[in-house]
């Protein structure tokens, strides 16, 4: 499992990724992309941890 500074790195990293190929107009579109990469980060977290586990069925 990722640690949070691992996980802020993650996020910073594609914040700087995403803004190097389309800078944000605006404060609100700039928040937005941020709140997106978040929930991606997210996302990827909780895949890697279903994917840890070993499910039975």
């Amino acid at each position: 499992m990722r640690t949070e500074a691992e996980i802020r790195e993650r996020i910073e990293h594609l914040e700087e990724e995403y803004d190097r190929h389309d800078p944000p107009k605006s404060a609100l579109e700039d928040e937005t992309e941020i709140a997106i990469l978040r929930a991606i980060e997210e996302l990827e977290w909780v895949l890697e941890e279903f994917e840890d586990e070993a499910f039975t069925t």
